[in-house]
């Protein structure tokens, strides 16, 4: 996997890796795809439009690379299964990992314990979403806190397998929060974990421009 990746410790134990597709050379994407399990493979090519298959084929690749830097597993060795909730789980590795992908941008979260995590590419709101962030109580015109709360809401039902609800929030929940610049667009980025034994967050070690 060819490409330009950031990686960063949000707390301990906690690691998270961000990606640029447009990063990734032409000639990278087919070996990519074909280390892919087929499942995965033809959950890909189900996207219509290119651009939203390469995000697929590069959030796999780059949950392999961060399962494989936790556990030392050989990237190609790794298995990927999904869950009747629908998360993601790597049998036999004793580490859990969250997908997203968003714009020019993939997010990896993986840790020994579950863990949810979610990118959005700040934009204009559909009339479905305008619905959504009001019945959220976000703040009307106001896409990018529609965008703060769906990251969290998204990372949240990734961890609980509960999917996005405008309803609260299960307690004993703890979020590391970002907003992000990358080739002149916004990004809201959020990561989500149980427990108070974690550590405060440290996601000040990500560049807000990037």
């Amino acid at each position: 996997m060819e490409d330009r990746t950031e990686h960063w410790t949000a707390a301990p134990g906690l690691e998270a890796w961000l990606a640029q597709v447009s990063a990734v050379p032409d000639g990278a994407w087919e070996p990519m795809r074909r280390a892919m399990d087929p499942w995965r493979q033809a959950r890909c090519a189900r996207y219509r439009r290119e651009e939203d298959r390469r995000r697929c084929i590069l959030a796999d690749a780059l949950a392999r690379r961060a399962l494989s830097a936790l556990t030392g597993a050989d990237p190609a060795a790794i298995r990927l299964e999904r869950e009747p909730s629908g998360r993601l789980l790597a049998p036999g590795l004793g580490v859990r990992f969250s997908l997203s992908h968003s714009g020019d941008l993939v997010l990896c979260a993986a840790a020994p314990f579950p863990v949810g995590a979610d990118v959005q590419r700040f934009r204009s709101l559909s009339p479905a979403l305008e619905r959504l962030a009001r019945r959220a109580g976000c703040p009307p015109g106001d896409p990018a806190a529609f965008f703060r709360w769906w990251t969290r809401r998204e990372a949240a039902g990734k961890l609980t397998g509960a999917g996005l609800s405008p309803a609260p929030l299960p307690e004993g929940l703890r979020f590391w929060d970002r907003d992000l610049r990358h080739g002149g667009e916004r990004y809201a980025l959020s990561l989500c974990a149980r427990g108070e034994e974690l550590s405060p967050p440290a996601l000040e070690s990500l560049p807000e421009s990037w």
